[in-house]
């Protein structure tokens, strides 16, 4: 099953952005966690509006893993898409929210965008790809 998602940018990776113009320290989006944090609890068929103050995404079902430079497309100079698989046994349960995460020249890394979207539930008998989409 595919999914197509956008995901807003955190302050943090705004603030990473003027670094790299202020300074020249760039940085790589290279990896990901999923979450079930990204529904309304109350109605879970709606997707929260992204917080992009927050550094950790909130409940991770998921320890971080590479992106693959095959998964990453440029969709325009202003959009990039993601394209995150998750095979039969990874984020088995409920699932409704995306961090991708990048690291900088320092090797710092840090939470570059989240997706939220309706929760889902992804059994063992599964595999779903997400293709997340950052506008910049």
């Amino acid at each position: 099953m595919a999914q197509a998602i956008i995901a807003a940018i955190t302050d943090v990776a705004r603030s990473k952005f003027a670094d790299m113009v202020k300074t020249g320290n760039s940085f790589k989006v290279d990896s990901f966690v999923t979450g079930s944090g990204g529904h309304d609890p109350e109605n879970p068929t709606v997707a929260l509006t992204p917080d992009p103050t927050i550094v950790e995404l909130p409940n991770i079902t998921s320890d971080k893993r590479s992106i693959p430079e095959t998964n990453i497309v440029f969709i325009s100079p202003f959009c990039v898409q993601y394209q995150i698989v998750l095979d039969l046994l990874d984020s088995v349960g409920p699932l409704s929210n995306i961090g991708l995460y990048a690291t900088d020249g320092l090797g710092e890394t840090f939470l570059f965008a989240v997706a939220n979207f309706p929760l889902v539930v992804k059994t063992d008998a599964e595999r779903r790809s997400i293709f997340v989409q950052v506008n910049y």
